[in-house]
């Protein structure tokens, strides 16, 4: 559980620097609301790699 917290801890200050996470986003990223809702290592990932992408934001995050 404490694990599920760190990853939303992330998604949230990843999600912060783009504002906020819509439809359209879900479906260029290919994130799903489950996984969106409940993020993994996987997801993070996908949300790091999609936000530096579409986005042009290179932040550095500590994992």
């Amino acid at each position: 559980m404490e694990e599920v917290n760190e990853f939303k801890k992330e998604r949230d200050l990843i999600v912060g620097e783009i504002g906020e996470f819509d439809e359209e986003d879900f479906l260029k990223s290919g994130i799903s609301l489950e996984e969106y809702e409940n993020p993994n290592a996987e997801t993070i990932r996908k949300l790091i790699e999609y936000v530096s992408k579409e986005y042009n934001q290179t932040p550095i995050y500590s994992k």
